[in-house]
């Protein structure tokens, strides 16, 4: 079997583009650093070509401003997360705080509802009309200090 090779000429590797922080006047693509084939000359140039032939000489100073707005955009953007997931933090602690407390609070009330209940419970004070009513409010009251307890029963019903 003969075998049959065919010379090709090389076709040089394209230059490397390198994406600009800008976008072009004409279309809106984004621009991109170029080099001339023949000169080997730097120019900035739309990366929408041959649908846009913007093109421009390319100032290397231009490159390390945009590069550097790239890098402290990004760096901001990264603080502005970190400060949003501690300010989600803090606030989380802040309301698991403030329940903590809370639960403190109404712990607290109702052991002292439960105190007033038994001083002025009935049965230590006969023939008194009063203690009586004094104990079903305390009760009443000391129901509403109950998780989920939203209001006070109707007095009178």
């Amino acid at each position: 079997m003969a075998m049959l090779t065919i010379d090709l000429p090389e076709t040089p590797p394209a230059p490397p583009t390198y994406r600009l922080a800008a976008d072009c006047p004409h279309c809106g693509a984004p621009l991109v650093l170029r080099q001339n084939r023949q000169t080997g000359a730097l120019f900035t140039g739309g990366s929408a070509y041959p649908g846009c032939a913007f093109t421009e000489p390319h100032d290397s100073r231009v490159q390390t401003l945009s590069t550097g707005l790239v890098q402290a955009v990004q760096t901001l953007a990264t603080q502005v997360v970190q400060a949003q997931a501690e300010a989600r933090r803090q606030v989380a602690e802040a309301r698991a705080e403030s329940q903590r407390q809370r639960a403190a609070e109404r712990a607290t009330l109702d052991r002292t509802v439960r105190q007033l209940i038994a001083l002025a419970h009935p049965d230590r004070w006969p023939d008194t009309p009063l203690a009586h009513e004094l104990t079903v409010a305390l009760v009443a009251l000391r129901q509403t200090l109950q998780p989920g307890a939203t209001r006070l029963p109707s007095a009178g019903r």
